[in-house]
């Protein structure tokens, strides 16, 4: 059998399992259900600046391994529903190559009803056909998503709020630069599922050879981590003394490559931080330009282009250039066009009465 045949099979199966249980749920309606949605990680919700939500939710990850629930929260409220792909999960909706998840895309499985293969199947083709569009990160989009549907490239990072996010003077520069790579959790070794998305291994490399230049780091998230001894590292670190650590420091490092929203990029840059970012990064190449930073490559240009930055610090203007073109308002704006140019048909609010949106969490009156 073909793909499409298995995807039809589970879909089938699915809504049998979802109509024979409606008369069980109480708060089902008929058409949409909630309750599921607002507490999925999967399913982010969208709100305008008075505050209302919208019938439209982002899919930003795949769903549940070996779990009917996250789909049938799908089709229980697709009737009524908006639903767009966004990339801020590694390569998603690609395969995510993380090797602790084991993705395997279900094309290059001989046999994905084998429950002894201990692989996480990925049904790729599946995600292009549920999205109604998409939002992206990738500088080469027909590689990851479906590019004859509607799609545009805003990230969840450029809704930084840099009202929050921002320098503080009262707080000396203790290090040249940070690099964020906290640990699962507290039994996690330093190579862990978090390691491989923030490129430990390669940072390593980079922060010994800088180090060995006297470039001093602040490695956020690798105490017990092989460090070099002018660094200083610490264990978790919550987001409020997060960013009091960001400004200890005068440029961020981000040797990330399998990160497509990078948070703590924008986070430093709104803090006025320029960046060093490699260049082959799946998401938040967009914000490094002359007035923002440098890229790398690897560890043997990564100390030119360290030594670059700390000499010119005064020459980057990487908050201006966050609240210039990103934030809540810029970013919001962007997502309001993009929706209501293509779905104001299917949307409950109507487009004279939203001037920006926002992401998970209500933003409203939001000052510039």
């Amino acid at each position: 059998m073909n793909n499409s045949v298995y995807i039809i099979i589970i879909i089938i199966i699915l809504i049998l399992i979802l109509f024979k249980n409606l008369n069980l749920s109480e708060k089902f309606d008929g058409l949409t259900s909630m309750g599921n949605i607002d507490k999925s990680p999967i399913f982010v919700d969208v709100y305008d600046n008075n505050g209302n939500k919208l019938n439209l939710s982002m899919i930003t990850k795949p769903f549940t391994a070996g779990s009917c629930e996250d789909f049938k929260t799908f089709l229980i409220n697709k009737p009524n529903r908006i639903y767009l792909g966004m990339s801020s999960y590694m390569e998603f909706p690609g395969v995510p190559s993380n090797p602790v998840d084991k993705y395997v895309n279900v094309k290059d499985v001989e046999n994905p009803n084998d429950k002894n293969n201990n692989l996480n199947i990925h049904y790729h083709d599946m995600y292009l056909d549920i999205c109604d569009g998409w939002l992206h990160c990738f500088k080469n989009p027909e590689k990851f998503i479906d590019i004859n549907k509607p799609h545009e490239l805003i990230s969840d990072s450029d809704f930084v709020n840099y009202n929050v996010a921002k320098p503080d003077a009262s707080i000396k520069k203790e290090y040249d630069y940070i690099y964020s790579c906290p640990k699962v959790n507290e039994k996690s070794t330093c190579n862990d599922w978090v390691s491989y998305n923030k490129n430990w291994e390669l940072a390593k490399k980079c922060i010994f050879k800088m180090s060995d230049q006297n470039i001093r780091g602040l490695l956020v998230g690798r105490k017990g981590c092989e460090i070099p001894k002018n660094c200083d590292a610490t264990g978790w670190i919550d987001y409020h003394d997060m960013l009091k650590l960001y400004n200890k420091a005068r440029f961020i490092f981000v040797p990330n490559v399998v990160d497509a929203s990078p948070r703590v990029l924008t986070e430093g840059m709104a803090i006025n931080l320029p960046c060093l970012v490699n260049e082959n990064i799946l998401g938040g190449w967009k914000y490094v330009c002359k007035d923002t930073g440098e890229f790398f490559t690897n560890e043997n240009d990564v100390v030119e282009n360290a030594q670059k930055i700390l000499k010119n610090l005064d020459s980057y203007k990487p908050r201006e250039y966050i609240k210039k073109n990103h934030g809540p308002i810029n970013a919001g704006k962007r997502l309001a066009n993009f929706i209501f140019d293509n779905y104001s048909d299917k949307l409950i609010l109507k487009r004279e009465n939203v001037k920006y949106l926002t992401l998970r969490h209500q933003l409203t009156h939001f000052k510039p």
